[in-house]
């Protein structure tokens, strides 16, 4: 994957890495251009450690998630609070970009088809939405929680949370690491690391389903 040499802009590179709850991504997006080091990278700390156990359920699969409560408790306890309320059952995925991230969370993907989505993504990304059409990215649980520095890596697997330009507009929208992306360390909040199932979300696509969410170890 090409690496720029240098960040532009903060807000720039928020942008282009398509993290932000409120930007739409699409399949067809490419993966982000990456700075090939920063000196703002924190030092090294694990992202594992013992917490609570959520699994997801999709329809391609199962995939578990640890919560690192230790490092992450304000934004772990955000999570859990949405998936003991079942917030997450029935939401779909709204954008993969290889080698990159999967992301999911956004409410107003429930009840719309899998094509519908894809649909509604590729026209805004053509610039031609309909009238009718969900602002997908922008949802959220209808509250944002304040940044957290965990001090954790984005190694591949990870588990954390998408949000806008503003540090403090995380809500429920989150994303797993499909492979290390660490110029993204300690500008978002890394919470857990996915334990089971990553042959899994290697595999999902824009659309597919978050069938339940389930919190199975606190």
């Amino acid at each position: 994957m090409p690496r720029r040499p240098l960040i532009a802009a903060a807000a720039a590179l928020l942008l282009a890495l398509g993290l932000l709850a409120g930007c739409v991504g699409t399949p067809a997006a490419t993966a982000p251009q990456t700075p090939a080091s920063s000196p703002s990278t924190p030092a090294v700390v694990p992202t594992a450690a013992a917490g609570p156990e959520v699994t997801i359920k999709t329809d391609k699969g199962v995939v578990v998630v640890t919560l690192n409560t230790a490092k992450a408790p304000k934004t772990s306890a955000n999570f859990l609070k949405l998936v003991e309320s079942g917030f997450y059952n029935r939401l779909r995925i709204r954008r993969v970009v290889p080698g990159f991230v999967v992301q999911a969370g956004d409410p107003l993907t429930k009840g719309l088809g899998r094509q519908q989505l894809v649909d509604i993504l590729a026209r805004r990304e053509a610039g031609t939405p309909a009238a009718e059409d969900p602002a997908v990215g922008t949802g959220g649980p209808g509250w944002s929680i304040p940044f957290e520095d965990t001090g954790l890596l984005h190694d591949r697997g990870v588990l954390a949370m998408a949000r806008s330009q503003d540090p403090d507009s995380a809500g429920s929208q989150f994303y797993i690491t499909l492979d290390a992306a660490h110029d993204l360390d300690g500008s978002y909040a890394v919470f857990g690391l996915v334990t089971r199932g990553m042959d899994v979300v290697d595999k999902l696509a824009v659309g597919d389903e978050i069938i339940s969410a389930i919190v199975t170890k606190k």
